[in-house]
This record gives structure tokens, sequence and C-alpha cells, in this order.
């Protein structure tokens, strides 16, 4: 079963919004990476980042064709925020999730990281650290991705 774990960050240093992936094959006990890397867009304005992402993220659903995609969504901020990006994510995150819905995608998720760490039965911490062992890089996806995988076959 192929899962494509997805997470949108703004990092350090970065100059927009970029989306990391991590696709993963097998089951959770012994999971297999199967690709990886990041999408970014030059575009300035949050219409025109959406946009471009959308299509870059489209174009690279029809080539991988996951059965199940888990889109890692923003944790809840324990304080509000007045900066643009965590709205930025969100938005974001919404126009990827509408793709998913217009490919031939099996099944798509929606977890946070307490969510995520739910469904792999340990805690948030923990999931991000099996994830960073999958992929140094891009932990948050590939968490999320794992999260997707079937816990053992039957």
């Amino acid at each position: 079963m192929l899962v494509l774990g997805v997470n949108v960050g703004f990092g350090a240093g970065a100059r927009g919004p970029e989306v990391t992936f991590v696709e993963l094959d097998g089951e959770r006990a012994s999971p297999c990476l199967v690709d990886s890397g990041e999408l970014r867009t030059a575009e300035l304005s949050i219409i025109d980042q959406i946009n471009d992402l959308s299509r870059k993220f489209s174009s690279l659903l029809s080539g991988m064709d996951p059965d199940v995609v888990v889109i890692r969504v923003a944790d809840v901020s324990p304080r509000p925020s007045r900066k643009a990006s965590p709205r930025h994510r969100l938005m974001i995150e919404g126009a990827l999730a509408y793709v998913c819905a217009e490919q031939p995608v099996s099944e798509v998720l929606l977890r946070n990281g307490k969510e995520v760490g739910e469904a792999l039965g340990i805690a948030k911490d923990e999931a991000m650290s099996e994830g960073k062992a999958l992929d140094p890089k891009r932990e948050e996806a590939a968490a999320a991705a794992l999260s997707g995988l079937p816990p053992q076959a039957g």
C-alpha cells in the first residue's frame, strides 16, 4: 500500500511556503521509503502561491498514484497569533486536500501532530522521532505517511 505523507511549512530562511512529501510502502513495522522531496513556489501573493503549489501537487499525485494521502495539518496553537503564515498554511492545506479529492486517491486523511501519534498508538513526540528516523529532513511528512500505513499484514 502506497501512502503519501504531506506537510506544509514556512521554514527558517524560506522565502515562502514549502510542501514536503514522503511516500512510503509496506506496513508500519517495516516501512519502505519510496520517494520524498519538496514543492516550492516563487510566487509572492498567497493566492498565486496556492495556485502554483496546487498545480505542482496535482502533477506529483498523478505520477505517484498513492492509495492514501495523509496531510499533516497545523496543530492548534495555545496562543492566538496575528502572523500571516499560520493562516496561509491552513489555506494551502485546504487546497491540497481539494486536489486529493479531485484525484483517484482511495483515502485522504487530515491529521494534526497529536492525531498522527494517536494513529500510531504513541505520543506526538515519539511519532516525530519515528518520522525523523525515516527521513531526517521531512520528519512531519514521514510521520504522517507512517500513520497511514496498515499496522501489519493480517
